[in-house]
């Protein structure tokens, strides 16, 4: 998914994601989650990791 200045997405609970900004200028975004357990809610996935571009 692409997006831009000023876009807003929602990413379902349950859903796996990894943010990534594969532009060349530097990004800022604002995460808020709705979860109050926030951290204990969050699962790892090592297996997106290999997506990352080196």
């Amino acid at each position: 998914m692409e997006t831009s200045a000023g876009d807003l997405i929602y990413i379902p609970a349950d859903t796996p994601h990894l943010p990534l900004n594969d532009g060349t200028e530097p990004a800022v975004a604002v995460i808020a989650r709705t979860d109050p357990n926030e951290q204990e809610s969050v699962v790892l996935l090592p297996e997106l990791e290999a997506l990352v571009p080196g």
